[in-house]
């Protein structure tokens, strides 16, 4: 066989492997497009939820300090549960562009370097509801004050200030002054430098959520496999 003839099927098989190896990128890119988007649907449907109802709830908050902006601790009841869902809505948000503006034809390292900003988010919105954990005692004295101000008779017995003698909102008071700092506390050590602490390492992984992690885990076996592929 001639040098040259040679030299033509060496050429031949180095374009048909190239080929094959763009073929099996492609794919590649297809497939993790598909899968990453099945992944952060149902968690982008149930943030622009969230987004609803805490637009919802902040439109009715404002309307109830209004209407009580001269009650001192009816006032704070709503304006600790307003900075709960005006916090939780920007955060929510924030996933939401992210998913959103999310390229998934992007290289896999881009991907994932969006995925962990994703995590991150979702990360802090566990920290934060944790956080506003001592706010959650407002609902009951909010309802209470709703009740008697629209005179709804069928829950009239639901006065849970008149059922305590008034010692609810010394409660309030007391769950402010303790869990608030800890609270501070909590949403401070909870930082991914803080994944040697044991219990630091088991609140970020139940909280990342579950598709992201998923999805993230996909793109891990996808990385393995195109470097297998080339």
């Amino acid at each position: 066989m001639e040098l040259d003839e040679l030299k033509g099927m060496w050429l031949s098989n180095d374009e048909k492997l190239e080929k094959s190896v763009t073929l099996n990128e492609e794919s590649i890119e297809l497939i993790q497009a598909q899968k990453v988007t099945s992944k952060l649907v149902p968690l982008y449907r149930q943030r622009v939820i969230e987004c609803i109802f805490h637009s919802f709830a902040i439109v009715l908050l404002i309307g109830f300090l209004f209407k009580n902006i001269t009650e001192f601790p009816y006032a704070i009841s709503a304006i600790a549960l307003l900075a709960f869902y005006i916090t939780t809505f920007i955060n929510a948000i924030k996933q939401i562009n992210l998913i959103k503006n999310m390229d998934f034809n992007k290289d896999l390292a881009t991907m994932q370097s969006s995925l962990v900003m994703l995590q991150t988010h979702i990360i802090n919105y566990a920290k934060l509801t944790i956080l506003f954990i001592p706010t959650f005692l407002a609902y009951p004295t909010i309802l209470t004050k709703v009740i008697k101000d629209f005179d709804i008779k069928a829950l009239a017995d639901f006065d849970i200030i008149a059922k305590s003698n008034g010692s609810w909102w010394t409660l309030e008071l007391v769950a402010l002054i303790v869990l608030v700092p800890l609270g501070i506390w909590f949403y401070k050590e909870v930082t991914y430098k803080n994944m040697d602490k044991k219990w630091v390492k088991n609140f970020i992984q139940k909280s990342s959520g579950t598709r992201v992690t998923k999805a993230l885990e996909f793109l891990k076996e996808l990385q393995d496999l195109k470097h297998e592929i080339i």
